[in-house]
Formats: C-alpha cells, structure tokens, sequence
C-alpha cells in the first residue's frame, strides 16, 4: 500500500523505489550542476563587487586629478602673465639703458677727464665731479635693474614651463583615469548581462523549488495515517523538542530574500549549520514514512509521529533508517551532507502539522 502511493506521488518525475538507478542517476547530474552553479554564482557576485570598487576608486581618482588640473589652470595663466610682465619691464630697462650705455660707450674714461680738466675753476670742478659720480649712480643703478628683471624673466619662464609640464602631466593622468574607467564600466556592463542570465537561471531554479515543495506536500499529505500513538504525544512535546543535530541556525523559517538577485522565497523549515558527517536524530518516536531520495531535498527522511504530525530532515550525507521503520526519540536517521543544496555541509529540518509546514522553532530549542 505504502509502496504504490509512493509511486503515485512521485509519478510526475520523481521515481519511485523500482527506479533506483535512474533516480541515483539523475540526483548525480543534479548534484553535479548544484556545484558548478554554486561556483558560478559565487563568482559572478566576488567579480560584480571587486568591478564596483575598481570603478568607483577610478572614477574617484579620476575627478580629483581633474580637480586638480582645473586648479593648475590659474595657477599657469599667472605664471605666463608673469612671464610677460618680466619681459616687458626687462625691455623697457634695455631700452632706458640704452642711450646710456652708447652715450658712455662714445666718451670713454678719457672724455670724463677732459671734461674736469676744462673746468675754470675748482668750484665749477667739483660741481662736474658731484654730477659725474650722481649720472655714474644712475647708470649702476640701471645695470642693477635691468640684471634683476632678467633674472625675474628667467624665473618666471621656469615657473611657466613648470607649471604648462605639470598641466600636461595631469591632463594625461586624467585621460587614463578616464579610459580606465570606461574600460572597467564596459567590463562591469558585460558582468551585470551575466549576471541577469543568473538571475534568470536562479529564478528557474526557485521556481522548481516551489514545485518540488509543492510535490512534497502532496506526497505527504498522501502517506497513510500513523495507528496508534495520538497527536497529544506529540504535541505535548512542542517547546521541549532536541533538535535533530548539535549545530546553529543558518536560516530560519518565513520570507527570505536573496541579496543580489532580490528573488523572495518562503522558507518552510530551517537551515541548522553543522559539520559533514555529524549525526542527525529522531527529534521524537514515530515511524518512518519515507527514507530515500527526493528531488530537490536529497536523501530525505520523514518521521510520522501520529495524527497528522511529520517531521522532515533533508540533505543527508547517509540514512541510517529505512521506510516503514519504528524509531524512537534520538534514533540515528542519517549524517548530515549537502546532496541538492549549493550551501555546503548543512541539514534542513522541518515540521509538519498535517501537512502544513509550521515554524520548527516553536518546538525545538535551538543556540
């Protein structure tokens, strides 16, 4: 009897027990697919958020040596007007001087003496003397102008030319910042168009979890009543319960979104982290109803504690256990593994209440 409402629940693509090997067949396929699509998704999302930081750090770079460059702009515009005007004042020192130097040039040290000499008297001598030393002042005093706006002209031009290099230096460095970030926002386009093919793959995938749930619940809700014990044994228990393997809450029953896809899904049970191998028990006496693989759960074991109560542990490494099994409260059922899951080692457990999932927490205490 058992056997054929199996069949009949796992008709639409499940297998039944006669189909063994096809079934082991296709959970290896499963499996196999699971990790390399773990792989690929754990990849896609480390590249996505190293792609988001190297372009913001780019772009960053890229608007303060703009900034940067933009600020160098006045800074060059007055070091060339500088430059002009050390220029411009160093040819009007050169053109006052001019007339100097050739009016010297033409009398020479003897022309200076000859005028002192003519002199008629000493008073009109040292008059000439008096202004030959003020005209002598006043050309020195020229020569010391016009070397003082050469060497401004000259320091100004290094100041121009320092300033126009260090534009150019920042003008190039913003192009490549610029180039960089356009390289790194085409790579990260091309990684977001990956991305939503994922998303497309991992939309497929909840969907066929909420099918295979949806299979679940209509095979349990197809397993013969328990006789004997009745639901007051058990619901007696609720708060009270051991949880069915030493680990920790990974994830809890209700909603859950998934962060970088923003899918919801329901989660009917709860994910407990703990070691590959580690044991998984009875949480209470019942009877086995089904221990075998289900697709979607893995090695699955459901334990039938009367009146409608069925507790669920899913992903098992092993089972210990087999259908139609009298087991009582920490009973060895299986190791914990993850067969049909991307998560690594973990056991998802459930409780039913006929047939409808309720929060687990509400009967085991978990840490």
């Amino acid at each position: 009897m058992i056997a054929a409402l199996l069949a009949l629940a796992l008709a639409a693509g499940q297998g039944g027990p006669s189909d063994l090997d096809a079934a082991r067949a296709r959970k290896a396929a499963e499996e196999a697919a699971a990790r390399r699509l773990r792989g690929e998704e754990r990849s896609a999302r480390a590249s996505l958020a190293a792609a988001d930081a190297a372009l913001e750090r780019a772009e960053a770079e890229a608007a303060r040596l703009e900034a940067a460059r933009a600020a160098a702009e006045p800074a060059l515009a007055r070091a060339r007007a500088e430059q002009a005007g050390a220029e411009r004042a160093l040819s009007a020192q050169v053109e006052g001087l001019r007339p100097r130097l050739a009016a010297r040039a033409r009398m020479g040290r003897m022309g200076e003496l000859r005028v002192l000499a003519a002199a008629p008297s000493l008073a009109e001598l040292v008059k000439r003397r008096y202004l030959f030393e003020r005209i002598l002042a006043g050309d020195l005093a020229l020569l010391r102008a016009s070397h003082d706006a050469v060497a401004a002209a000259e320091a100004s031009r290094r100041r121009s030319e320092a300033e126009s290099s260090r534009l150019g230096a920042l003008s190039a460095e913003v192009a490549a910042r610029r180039a960089e970030a356009e390289r790194l926002r085409a790579e990260r386009q091309t990684l977001l168009a990956s991305l939503s093919q994922e998303r497309a793959r991992h939309e497929q995938a909840a969907r066929e979890a909420a099918e295979q749930e949806a299979r679940l619940a209509r095979f349990i809700g197809a397993l013969p009543a328990r006789a004997g014990a009745g639901a007051r044994g058990f619901r007696a228990l609720r708060g009270r319960l051991p949880p069915p393997v030493d680990g920790t809450l990974a994830l809890g029953y209700g909603k859950v979104v998934e962060p970088t896809f923003n899918t919801v899904t329901l989660h009917k049970g709860v994910d407990l982290r703990a070691p590959a191998g580690a044991p998984v028990r009875a949480v209470a006496a019942g009877r086995v109803a089904w221990a075998g693989w289900f697709k979607g759960y893995g090695n699955l074991v459901i334990v039938d504690h009367g009146e409608g109560y069925h507790t669920l542990v899913a992903h098992l490494a092993s089972m210990s256990t087999a259908t139609g099994e009298e087991v009582a409260q920490g009973a060895l059922l299986g190791t914990v593994g993850d067969t049909e899951s991307n998560q690594g080692p973990f056991l998802y457990f459930e409780v039913r209440e006929r047939g409808r999932p309720v929060d687990p927490r509400a009967w085991i205490s978990l840490p």
